[in-house]
Parts: C-alpha cells; structure tokens; sequence
C-alpha cells in the first residue's frame, strides 16, 4: 500500500544516513582495531542520562583514509544522528498508529458496507412487498390505488434521501489513498447505483401506470356525465309527453262536455218535435167531409203509429248509441235545407216514400219534422258506417 511504501522510503533514506554518519566516524586505524571502543567519548557520555543506542550494521562500511576527528565533533555528530534517530522514531510511530487507525477505519468501512448491504436488503424486500400490493390493487381495482401509490413513492423518497446520506458520508471518507477497502466500497456504490436505477425505473412505470389510471377514470367519469345528460333528456322528454298526455286527457273530458250537452240539447229538441208532431197530428178541420171522416181516422192512426214508433226507435238509438255532434253532419245533409221552398216538396217525397202523412197535413210543423227526419237520417247513415 501507498503508507508502507513511504516507510520503507523513510527507513532506506535513515539506514542511509547512518551509514555516512558511521563512515564519517570511524577513522581507519579504528577500524582494525577489535578490542578498543569505536566511540571513545562513550565513558564521557555515562554520567548523562541519554545514552546513543546501539545501530546495527545496515551497510558495509568502508575504509577512508580520513584525519582523525576530536572528541568534541564526533559527540555533536551522534547527537544530530540520535536527534534524528528520535525524529524516525517518532515518524514510524505516528505511521504505525496510523496504520492502526486505517485497519480500525477499515473495520467501521467494513461494517458499514454491512449496514448498506442490510438495507439494500431491506429495500429489496420492501420493494418486493410494494410490487406485490401493486399486483393485488391492479386485480382489486380499489379506489385508494393513487393514496396507496402516493404514500409508497414518499417512502422511496425517504429511502433514497437516506442512501444519498449515506453515499454521501461514505463519499466524504473517500479522501483517503485509494486501498483494497475503498475498492470494494467503490463496488458498493456502482451496485448501490444500478440498484437506485432500478428502483427509479420501477418509479416510472408505476408512474405511467397512475397516468394510464387517471385516463380511464376520467373517460369513466365523461362516459358517466354522458349518461346523466342521457337521463335528464329522456326525463324531459317524459314530462313534455306527461304534459301532452294531461292535455289530452283534458281536451277528451272537454269533449266528453260537449258532447253530454249536445245530447242533452237534441234530447229537448227531440221533446219539442214529440211534442210538436202531436199537435200537428190532431184533426185541425172541425167540419171534414164524410169521405175523409171515414178515411182520416186510419191515416192518423197509422201516422201516429209511426210517430210513435220513430220516437221509440229514437229512445232506442239514444240508449244504445251515442249522438253525434253537430260537427259530423255533412254538408250534403244540410243542403236541402238552404232552399225554404224545397222544403215541403222534399218532405211530402219522404213521407210518401215512408207511407207517412204528406206535407199538408203536418203544415203546421214543417220545420221540426225537418229536424226530426234530419236526425233520423244521420242515426241510419252513421249506423250503416259502424260508428255507433
């Protein structure tokens, strides 16, 4: 790794210097010989309490022909050497505990890659249980499909604001130089990307659902509005036929009316031509010949008869049959009337036809026998048509 490279640096460059520093030391009859001390100050230097550790040998030392050095000097010099033998001291110590402390990060790294893989986990599992309740609310189609989708998008929100915190925090402890665990966090993050894609991939469809959902409500809902105007027209139009069928039924009990008093009308109309033909039938000559006394008597009799049994025919008609109103009368029935003078030779025709008295006998009554023939031929034409 980057540290342990820069600590073998520093020791190379101290084992280095040491070697100078004992080749500028030594001097060469020194060097040969073995039972005297190298550092001949060394009794000078134990009644101090620091003293010079003993150095390994880390290079071949090599022989220089060198003035021998005074006392004073070599002592300056193994005190710069321990100075700076203290200074690599405490380097390899500030390096170890920061080793230390990198293997302890590494431990926390480690465990918080565990966090974030249990909450990967979690989110899987909770995103499963989403997709599913998704599956059951497509088959059930509640109404509360948009709260339910609502509500589930606020805790991906969540979610995902909690991951971005995280990454965040795991990215700001990334200054350190790039090691073994910061690779696989590295690879964390990138699964922890794609798997944030995927949930927003899933976001969106579940988006496009809702919207593919609030189309067919809103159709539903024109479709509805559609129906109401529907209804509201055909109740219109049931209440515009209620009315045109009250008015009917009106315009039929004002007809009804009518007709009742047209019926009561020709009813005393038909009293007064009784009446009147009763009259005219009785003898109007007090002093008739012997001739037509003999003969009278019959006729008036037989023209009695028949007025008597024109009237129960007409009681009968009335019975059984409506009258009809004085708009069904034709204009050919009423033709023979425009003319007063055709009158009585259009009535002695009937009469003869009828067997019944001529015109001269009834004189008195021309008009009403009129009426009474009239009503009795509009009773026989509207009966032969099928109308009563």
């Amino acid at each position: 790794m980057n540290w342990d490279n820069q600590l073998s640096s520093i020791l190379s460059v101290a084992d280095g210097s040491v070697a100078k520093m004992r080749e500028r030391l030594t001097p060469t009859g020194k060097f040969f010989r073995g039972g005297e001390d190298l550092f001949p100050v060394r009794e000078r230097g134990c009644d101090s309490d620091s003293d010079p550790p003993a150095l390994p040998p880390r290079a071949p030392l090599l022989r220089q022909t060198s003035p021998t050095f005074s006392p004073g000097v070599q002592w300056a010099d193994l005190a710069s050497v321990q100075s700076q033998l203290q200074i690599q001291s405490q380097a390899i110590d500030s390096l170890t505990q920061r080793l230390h402390d990198l293997e302890r990060e590494k431990h926390s790294q480690q465990c918080h890659i565990q966090v974030l893989q249990d909450e990967v986990h979690r989110l899987r599992e909770e995103l499963r249980e989403k997709d599913r309740q998704r599956e059951e609310s497509r088959r059930g189609q509640s109404p509360g499909a948009e709260r339910r989708m609502e509500q589930w998008r606020r805790e991906v929100g969540r979610e995902l604001n909690s991951l971005r915190g995280h990454i965040t925090r795991a990215t700001s402890l990334g200054n350190l130089e790039e090691s073994f665990s910061s690779k696989l966090r590295r690879e964390e993050l990138e699964q922890l990307r794609r798997e944030l894609d995927q949930l927003k991939t899933r976001l969106r469809r579940q988006e496009e659902d809702m919207f593919l959902q609030q189309a067919q409500a809103r159709e539903t809902r024109r479709l509805y509005e559609h129906s109401c105007k529907t209804v509201e027209e055909l109740t219109d139009s049931y209440r515009i036929h209620n009315t045109d069928l009250t008015k009917t039924v009106l315009q039929y009990s004002h007809t009804q009316q009518e007709v009742r008093q047209i019926r009561s009308t020709v009813s005393e109309l038909k009293d007064e031509v009784r009446s009147l033909v009763l009259r005219g039938c009785e003898p109007t000559s007090p002093l008739p010949s012997a001739h037509t006394s003999r003969a009278s008597p019959l006729p008036l009799s037989h023209s009695h008869k028949r007025v008597v049994k024109v009237e129960e025919a007409d009681s009968d008609s009335e019975d059984l049959s409506p009258t009809p109103s004085l708009a069904e009368v034709s204009s050919d029935d009423l033709s023979w009337l425009e003319d007063p003078g055709k009158n009585v030779s259009f009535w002695n025709e009937k009469c003869t036809e009828a067997r019944w008295p001529s015109a001269p006998t009834v004189t008195a009554v021309p008009h009403v026998c009129m009426i009474v023939f009239l009503q009795i031929n509009l009773w026989c034409k509207y009966s032969t048509k099928g109308m009563f």
